[in-house]
């Protein structure tokens, strides 16, 4: 049976955050002395993280499936689990002793699909907590590895970036409000988020904030290099 390897995986996501930094330094180069080039790079910087993290939202969800295309174990156990727990609430313990799940020992990755996100739409998270805890559930230690072991650093880049991402697309005065928040935690002491940390006042222009250099480069440059440094570790 052929299984989706989670190595293409990484490599279509790095391959898309590349081209779109290379797409963003061009056009930055189209841009300058252009009597509207603050604003459209402002724009741009805007469009290239959203689309980024949208990727890499897909990327993650990519990932999940197929890890546990690789190795069902985990998921079968948890869903054993899960389906006992519920026949007990409604039946008793007598008829969740009797219930058995039979599942096949490996599985298509179309049937996979299906399984676990039978809406057809993508798997998403609203935090790395819950990325987290979703992997514990479904995907085996090994291949779980990375998620769990991802370092504070990591675990706030990739929470700011999905509020920035949730900004850009709401508008809404919370989501402002939740993105101003991570911006100010982002980075504590020294680690590879120090450049990308808001002053004391609140960003309402978010493509301002990410066309701004700090750190030597522009910042949406480094929310995608740091995307791409963590992807590689998943």
């Amino acid at each position: 049976m052929r299984k989706v390897d989670p190595a293409s995986v990484r490599h279509d996501f790095d391959a898309f955050a590349s081209e779109r930094r290379s797409h963003f330094v061009r056009l930055e180069g189209v841009l300058k002395g252009t009597p509207h080039e603050k604003r459209d790079l402002s724009i741009l910087a805007e469009t290239t993280l959203h689309s980024t993290y949208v990727a890499f939202e897909v990327f993650l969800s990519d990932l999940l499936l197929a890890y546990m295309n690789r190795d069902f174990s985990t998921y079968q156990a948890t869903l054993q689990t899960d389906i006992q727990r519920l026949v007990q609430s409604k039946l008793g313990v007598g008829a969740s002793s009797m219930t058995k799940l039979d599942a096949p020992k490996h599985i298509k990755i179309q049937h996979l699909e299906n399984l676990v996100d039978p809406t057809g739409w993508n798997l998403t998270f609203k935090s790395v907590a819950l990325l987290q805890t979703k992997f514990a559930a479904w995907v085996s230690p090994a291949h779980g590895a990375g998620v769990a072991g991802l370092v504070p650093s990591d675990t706030k880049l990739i929470d700011t970036a999905r509020a920035i991402r949730n900004f850009t697309a709401h508008k809404s005065d919370g989501s402002k409000q939740i993105m101003n928040n991570m911006l100010l935690t982002v980075s504590t002491g020294a680690c590879p988020n120090s450049s990308l940390l808001r002053g004391n006042h609140e960003i309402h222009d978010v493509g301002a904030y990410l066309k701004s250099a700090s750190g030597g480069q522009r910042r949406v440059v480094t929310y995608i290099e740091r995307l791409r440094s963590i992807a590689a570790t998943l």
